[in-house]
């Protein structure tokens, strides 16, 4: 059976004004939360930026099961965690 998940974003505020979006996912039934991808942003927002970040979300979602890619984490700031350490 196809594994199901919850999406969850987390943002972190930076001192320089930027903003980081971390694209989670809580892995349902098996349990656990990934990291599926960080975004970030800078004023001027656009929508234009925001679309195609969104495009490459689904994008990344649906060539490779995110807990594929990474191990499910107990936390989300576990997961963020190993994420950074990771792509850092």
């Amino acid at each position: 059976m196809p594994n199901l998940y919850k999406r969850i974003e987390v943002i972190r505020r930076t001192p320089n004004r930027e903003l980081i979006i971390y694209r989670c996912l809580e892995v349902l039934g098996q349990g656990g939360y990934v990291v599926q991808s960080a975004d970030r942003l800078r004023e001027p927002f656009s929508q234009k930026d925001r679309d195609v970040l969104e495009r490459q979300f689904w994008e990344l979602l649906s060539e490779t099961p995110p807990e594929e890619r990474s191990a499910p984490h107990a936390t989300l700031e576990q997961a963020i965690a190993a994420f950074e350490s990771e792509f850092a």
